[in-house]
């Protein structure tokens, strides 16, 4: 099958949208024939400062050269005893099977690795000293380590998902001549306006079960990470209203935690956050980049989407590719992945993606194999019911850019209970709600110890009942929809307050009645203006609020309707407003907190990207 790939990318890009035909997967490598092939050594790798890096080189036992892939993470390394890591069986095996050094690392500061770990080291100034250390430093200094100490081809490979996409890219701007290719997978990026800390600025309270642990400070190298300081021990809905306000949030802890309070400083985007935000660094970027993104991430789907296009605008030249698939967090390692819940995508596209995307990229570029790459892939999700067996890679797409500039935004106006394509007539007209922050709405319809990923793709019925959601309900459809691409929301509301959160979900209803959740996310008044200087909204006037949604790919098919909901609260995915202006809403206590009555005119709407000819 891969000797026949460039035929089929060919084919693809000839036609508006390419169809891949069924395929069997690659068998894993066994147990024995690791074994039989590779060998582990446990080394510290020495940096510029002195400090030592833990790091495990599994290299084949031949003679032969071979190119290196290395993951740097901040969660340890596994210690397989005498048994070789159970991902070279499975998202690993073609860089196994295809004998790759494979070399894992844990950065500095974390488990058995020297020096002291910081969240999101910002990259040293341009024009610092080379003494300097930071994420793109300890890379350079680990890959010239490998290219003197392995069997090695002179070509480097890095890649990561999460937190080790981050320093996937940190890797690909230190500057060593050796590496060839990298690959961010949902990398964090940016931890104010879109990924797991906060979103648009409002913040994420998935992140305290993490900060619990993740953010305390390291004493010293352990094989251990630290441990959770919090238990959540019953729904997390009534766990964090108990703690309603941050300094009650803050305090449970038990302890200081340092990063949670610096990051409690910064409430709006600031020059503090702005250096930590890779993405603002993209530019004139030497190697090969492939981003790969879950449409229903629910950690880093904003890392994706941004990392690529930073890269569009800020290294033109670079050969860089995106990749999209309706995938949750990482979903894309899983062989089994099919869906979320009780959404179902299909079968076969994550084998797809590790057989015949990704490891032809590093083939390519690691080893001058095969063809240059496709730009983009795009594989689309339906809303489907589970109820046959469905082949997902049929409908893939590849295209040369992203998002499509032949793209159509149209507009889908919030006109009384309706979503309708009409620009209402007349006198602008308001359907209000109070959004009470002592009895904010859920997430989800059932709600767990932690946060369940399947909101992402999950059934809004459930919030039906409630008077403090606003639906918006289209017609059923007469031909299928692809839309692929960001969703412009334009909002035109009345606060009785000075500020307040908006929700916004966009949502496929099956004729069954599931209404699946497409793409939701938030935006908070304070922000329409600027997201570094906010200002109050001025109570009874109407006011314009605008944002985007992040880039959707889904089939709306025949028969099926498009859903609008609007909301002010989502608890507890996300804290809740003070719903006044307040410069840092961190200080409020929860008895400050105020009610906000909403009215939302039906000159608002959302833009769905249509793709034409479909």
């Amino acid at each position: 099958m891969k000797k026949l790939l460039p035929f089929f990318i060919a084919l693809a890009l000839l036609l508006p949208f390419g169809s891949l035909i069924c395929r069997a997967s690659v068998p894993a490598p066994t147990d024995e024939w690791l074994q039989d092939n590779y060998s582990r050594r446990e080394v510290y790798i020495p940096t510029r400062d002195g400090v030592r890096l833990h790091t495990a080189v599994y290299e084949p036992k031949d003679s032969l050269l071979h190119p290196v892939i290395m993951i740097r993470t901040p969660y340890g390394i596994v210690n397989s005893g005498e048994k070789l890591p159970g991902s070279l069986r499975s998202w690993m095996k073609m860089f196994a099977l295809n004998r790759y050094i494979i070399v894992f690392q844990s950065v500095r500061g974390t488990f058995l690795s020297e020096g002291t770990y910081e969240n999101i080291r910002p990259l040293k100034p341009e024009g610092a000293s080379w003494s300097e250390i930071d994420e793109g430093s300890d890379a350079f200094d680990t890959v010239e380590w490998l290219i003197k100490n392995t069997r090695n081809n002179g070509a480097v490979g890095v890649k990561g998902v999460s937190y080790p996409g981050f320093y996937a890219t940190t890797a690909g701007l230190c500057g060593h001549s050796a590496i060839k290719a990298i690959s961010p997978q949902a990398p964090v990026t940016d931890w104010w306006r879109g990924d797991d800390a906060h979103h648009n600025g409002v913040w994420m309270l998935d992140i305290y079960s993490f900060a619990s642990s993740f953010f305390r400070v390291r004493q010293a190298p352990s094989e251990k990470g630290p441990e959770r300081v919090v238990n959540i021990d019953r729904d997390i809905y009534s766990y964090f209203m108990q703690y309603p306000d941050f300094p009650s949030l803050t305090a449970s802890f038990g302890e200081r935690i340092p990063f949670w309070e610096e990051m409690m400083q910064h409430p709006d985007y600031d020059s503090w956050w702005e250096e930590r935000n890779v993405a603002n660094r993209l530019h004139d970027v030497r190697p090969a980049v492939l981003v790969v993104g879950g449409n229903y991430d629910a950690e880093d789907c904003y890392g994706a989407i941004e990392t690529y296009a930073a890269l569009r605008r800020q290294s033109p030249d670079t050969h860089a590719y995106f990749v999209y698939g309706p995938w949750s967090h990482g979903g894309w390692r899983d062989s089994k992945y099919s869906g979320l819940g009780d959404s179902y995508f299909g079968e076969g596209s994550t084998d797809y993606f590790v057989e015949e995307i990704e490891y032809p990229f590093f083939a390519y570029y690691l080893e001058g194999k095969g063809r240059q790459p496709a730009p983009v892939h795009i594989l689309p999700s339906r809303a489907l019911d589970g109820s046959t067996a469905y082949d997902a890679n049929q409908d893939w797409k590849v295209y040369s850019e992203w998002p499509l500039k032949e793209r159509k935004e149209v507009s889908f106006f919030l006109n009384g209970k309706k979503l309708s394509r009409k620009r209402p007539c007349g006198s602008p007209k308001a359907r209000q709600y109070v959004s009470d922050p002592a009895d904010p709405v859920p997430y989800m319809g059932k709600i767990t110890n932690g946060r369940n990923k399947n909101y992402m793709a999950a059934d809004q019925r459930f919030t039906e009942s409630r008077k403090d959601v606003l639906v918006y309900r289209g017609e059923p459809l007469k031909e299928d929809l692809l839309a692929e691409g960001p969703v412009p929301v334009h909002l035109m509301v009345s606060l009785s307050t000075t500020d307040a959160d908006f929700i916004v979900k966009v949502i496929d209803e099956r004729p069954d009645g599931y209404r699946m959740l497409v793409r939701g996310d938030v935006f908070r008044a304070r922000y329409r203006g600027s997201l570094s200087h906010p200002e109050p909204v001025t109570p009874g006037e109407r006011t314009a609020i605008d944002f985007t949604l992040n880039d959707i790919a889904h089939i709306f098919q025949k028969g099926h309707r498009i859903v609008v909901q609007v909301q002010s609260s989502w608890f507890p995915l996300m804290a809740m407003s003070p719903q006044f202006f307040q410069e840092n809403p961190y200080t409020v206590q929860a008895s400050d907190y105020l009610p906000c009555s909403i009215k939302v005119w039906n000159d608002s709407r959302v833009s769905i990207p249509l793709i034409p000819g479909v």
